[in-house]
Formats: structure tokens, sequence, C-alpha cells
């Protein structure tokens, strides 16, 4: 985006041109800036998870909260940190969202972004 300078008729003004991509950056009196790096996944079987967490978690929102899908949304949004931030989840961090996953399966029953989900974790266990 560029923009022409514009001044206070004193001398001074503001430009606004190029691009900034993967920084943050702040200047002027209270500015501020934050960046947020995100890795991609490491690789297609984390992919497949991400994806499968996503739909899991859009799709939560349409069931009744109980104890069971709380840990789950909480078991989900831990292991989307762990695989944006780094590029893949622990075995850790797969383990209580499978553990999440089969306590809430009453009250989600087959629908297919659990299944989906349930797949993408055994994939990446071993079985």
């Amino acid at each position: 985006m560029n923009q022409p300078p514009t001044g206070d008729g004193q001398g001074s003004g503001t430009y606004v041109g190029g691009s900034v991509t993967g920084n943050g950056i702040a200047v002027g009196a209270g500015a501020s800036a934050s960046y947020t790096s995100m890795s991609a996944p490491a690789d297609a079987a984390h992919q497949a998870l991400l994806k499968a967490v996503h739909d899991l978690a859009e799709d939560l929102k349409r069931y009744p909260v109980t104890p069971e899908t709380q840990e789950l949304s909480a078991s989900l949004e831990e292991a989307e940190q762990q695989v944006t931030g780094t590029g893949r989840a622990q075995p850790g961090v797969l383990d209580r969202l499978r553990t999440a996953l089969e306590a809430a399966s009453g009250v989600l029953g087959a629908i297919t972004s659990a299944t989906a989900l349930g797949t993408a974790v055994a994939g990446l266990l071993g079985g």
C-alpha cells in the first residue's frame, strides 16, 4: 500500500509504502506491534492432524458443553498450539488428545470429524 506524504503544514509528514512480511513494526507515540510466527506442520501426517483438529473444534460448537467436551476442547487447543508452534505434536499431547476423544465419544457419537481425528492421532502414535 503506498500513500502520498501528508503533512501538518510545518514540514513534517508521513509516508507509507512497500511491504513487510514476518516482522512487527511500530512507529510513533503510543504505537505497538506484535508478531507471532506460525510454523507449518512438519509433514503430511501433522497437516492431517491439524485439519482434523480444526474440523472437530468447529463441530464441537454444535454440541452441549459437558466435562468431556470441555476436556476435548482443551486438548484440541493444546494440540493445535503445539503443531502450529513447532510443526509437530509430541506423544504426550497426542495421548491426552486420544484419551479426551475417547471420553467424549459418548456425547459425540460417530461424527466424521471425530473419526478423522482418531485416525490422524492413531497414525502418528503408530496404531
